[in-house]
């Protein structure tokens, strides 16, 4: 059986003070817990289209190459996105954003 809203409000208005004040502290922290997740969320949205447009300003002068980016600032590049990778997560970076740069303008052939 499935409990609406109506149920769960009248069941805690029945509740005594105490474990009203109980149901406070959960709520509050389920508040607090969903906001951060979504403020963590925004900001990695900013950050990701931040180093897209990074990457359509300047890719093509890292052709070839391996960067990590900071929203719009490189931090890195290499030949070798695994050695960036590593010097990234070395450097602190909790989540590198590293992208291959390479033509795609040339169209993709198959059979």
């Amino acid at each position: 059986m499935q409990t609406n809203i109506e149920q769960v409000t009248n069941i805690i208005r029945a509740l005594p003070l105490e474990a009203l004040e109980k149901v406070r502290e959960v709520l509050d922290e389920e508040t607090q817990i969903k906001r951060e997740k979504k403020e963590k969320s925004n900001w990695q949205i900013e950050r990701y289209k931040k180093a897209r447009k990074w990457l359509e300003e300047n890719g093509e002068k890292y052709m070839n190459q391996w960067v990590c980016l900071d929203g719009d600032k490189l931090i890195a590049h290499s030949q070798d996105g695994r050695d960036l990778y590593q010097k990234a997560k070395d450097a602190g970076i909790e989540i590198p954003f590293i992208h291959h740069i390479v033509d795609e303008s040339i169209p993709f052939g198959g059979w």
